[in-house]
């Protein structure tokens, strides 16, 4: 999806996606209870918002245009529901060297010693809700099938779905600008992750076939030193404007392969990974995000390098009226930021 959408969708919510967030921390908020008995006489009525709800529910919104944030960022689902946190641990070893194990002439039986350290890292988690409100006139008209009114609360139900996954996509590569302790991958810099501002001058797209590879062959080399030579890249993230402008050829004389081709191709070969990919994103851009730059992202695309939580994904509620005229059902789920837990494999 284009960044024009993506804003003009973020706008239509209801007053933005971080106003549904609660803090797993703050014990002084309580939801309000709703009588679950519905009078008699209504079954069917609600029984009609069930069946549209669990349409829409149902019903992917990420297009072929639009960011899938599971391909770019590692998400674990399902996993610790209503938990406050999520705790990681870090294994550092502080083991001799290879050689104190030899046991050899002149040292006897001695063998040298295996130690390593753990540190504990704590992943926040956050609870999210929004609720959405139909009368009795609204829900006598959905039963009788008028289209209109079918297609209102079908509508509020799809834009509080997209609301969710709008949100979990902005959270996945930015945070949550509103709340510093939620990252992005885009926005590491304060979990230990090094950012490069020397070594990149001029967008890719612009670029000739010469510089593209000594690009590629620094970054490369500098992505090694940063890991200390213990890992290789297999994702670079760049903006989505970059990305287009790499649809051009590498020269007039090669006309059959584009910049794009011949970048991906190059990092292949430095890598000697068959399957690295070149992504981009939308939030990568300048005019998209509050970060005052185009931001690129040379990583390793795997759970063990850096993860987000959804410990409960979007669920909404049944339908539930405490005065026999005013019906509404609650969405909530539950998510957390990105972790960097092998900060020195992001760059």
């Amino acid at each position: 999806m284009d960044t024009l959408k993506i804003q003009n969708m973020m706008a239509v919510t209801s007053k933005g996606n971080h106003q549904g967030i609660i803090s797993s921390v703050s014990n002084g908020v309580k939801a309000r209870v709703l009588h679950n008995a519905a009078p008699s006489g209504y079954e069917a009525q609600i029984s009609t918002l069930t069946k549209i709800k669990t349409k829409v529910i149902e019903q992917k919104f990420y297009d072929k245009t639009q960011l899938n944030p599971a391909d770019f960022v590692p998400i674990k689902v399902g996993e610790g529901a209503f938990t406050e946190d999520s705790l990681y641990y870090k294994n550092f070893s502080i083991s001799s060297s290879f050689g104190s194990g030899i046991i050899g002439q002149g040292t006897g039986t001695r063998k040298g010693k295996s130690e390593a350290l753990f540190d504990k890292v704590r992943l926040s988690n956050f609870f999210w809700a929004k609720e959405l409100e139909y009368s009795l006139i609204q829900v006598n008209q959905a039963s009788m099938n008028a289209g209109g009114a079918i297609n209102l609360i079908a509508a509020k139900e799809k834009a509080q779905k997209i609301n969710w996954d709008l949100g979990i996509q902005q959270t996945a590569f930015l945070g949550q600008p509103e709340l510093a302790e939620i990252d992005g991958l885009l926005t590491l810099d304060g979990q230990g992750v090094n950012i490069n501002t020397t070594d990149l001058t001029k967008p890719l797209s612009t670029m000739t076939s010469g510089e593209i590879n000594t690009f590629v062959g620094v970054l490369i080399k500098i992505y090694r030193a940063n890991c200390n030579k213990t890992a290789w890249p297999d994702t670079f993230l760049i903006p989505e404007a970059d990305h287009l402008g790499l649809a051009s050829f590498v020269s007039d004389v090669q006309t059959q392969r584009s910049k794009l081709d011949f970048l991906e191709q190059a990092f292949r070969q430095q890598t000697q990974n068959p399957g690295f990919k070149i992504g981009r994103a939308a939030y990568a851009n300048l005019d998209s995000n509050s970060l005052g730059v185009n931001r690129y992202t040379l990583y390793n695309n795997n759970s063990d390098t850096l993860e987000m939580n959804i410990p409960i994904d979007y669920t909404s509620t049944s339908f539930a009226t405490g005065n026999g005229f005013d019906f509404s059902s609650v969405a909530y789920g539950q998510f957390s930021g990105v972790i960097a837990l092998r900060p020195a494999e992001i760059l």
